[in-house]
């Protein structure tokens, strides 16, 4: 990962205790556990609906990236994901009204990916906890 990219003067890394309980697990989107999953916004992360590239209503962006070329952009349905993301509710709960409650394996498969991606573009952070009782 040093040279992941090659432009790159630093990078930051996550640790996972393997003594913690369950096993200091990573984050995982191979299986349905991604569901359950709390999507929380970064302060840092912006929504830009300007230059876009083709086929993109917006770009998702960090601020504190020092790299200013790490963007992820995004459609229409993917801003609707997005948007309903409050920081409370799971992904299940943000799909479910989106998605009208049908989860086809295309839409299922594209909706992983992008949270994936989100995640993975360090624009939000994944509460993977299961505890939602802070929030009631």
């Amino acid at each position: 990962m040093e040279l992941f990219r090659g432009t790159m003067l630093r990078h930051s890394l996550i640790v996972h205790r393997d003594d913690s309980p369950g096993g200091g697990r990573p984050h995982r989107f191979d299986d349905d556990g991604w569901l359950g999953y709390v999507p929380i916004r970064l302060p840092e992360t912006i929504r830009v609906e300007e230059r876009l590239p083709p086929g993109a209503v917006a770009v998702l962006i960090n601020r504190a990236h020092i790299d200013k070329d790490l963007f992820l952009p995004i459609d229409e349905e993917q801003g609707r994901w997005f948007d309903a993301i409050d920081g409370r509710k799971t992904v299940g709960a943000i799909l479910e009204p989106v998605m009208g409650g049908e989860r086809q394996p295309p839409e299922r498969i594209r909706a992983r990916r992008f949270f994936e991606q989100l995640w993975r573009h360090d624009l939000v952070v994944m509460d993977a906890s299961g505890d939602k009782s802070r929030f009631r």
